[in-house]
């Protein structure tokens, strides 16, 4: 069986005069790295679902609840009809203006 070394506390002093090898060097770079880059990940993420539970609830507060959709269709004034041509066929439409 291995005898384990007890572990010594430095100063930071002594810490900089003894840096690191470059192995655990670089790997501690990627590591901060990777960690960056997650939680850049995780911020966007949250971000978006805050902003988007914000903008459902302004048009739910303009607008209905999702749940009366029928009452949320756009319906056009039947003042007046027109026609548009689109292609070969014939489309009638509504329109508020007459002209």
């Amino acid at each position: 069986m291995k005898k384990v070394s007890v572990p010594q506390v430095v100063t930071t002093a002594e810490a900089i005069e003894s840096p690191l090898p470059a192995e655990i060097q670089e790997a501690l770079g990627e590591l901060v790295g990777a960690a960056r880059e997650g939680l850049l990940a995780l911020s966007v993420g949250v971000g978006l679902r805050v902003v988007h539970e914000l903008m459902e609830a302004e048009v739910d507060e303009v607008v209905g609840p999702a749940a009366s959709a029928p009452a949320r269709r756009a319906v056009a004034s039947p003042r007046s009809s027109a026609s548009a041509a689109r292609s070969e066929n014939t489309v009638k439409a509504s329109s508020r203006r007459s002209g």
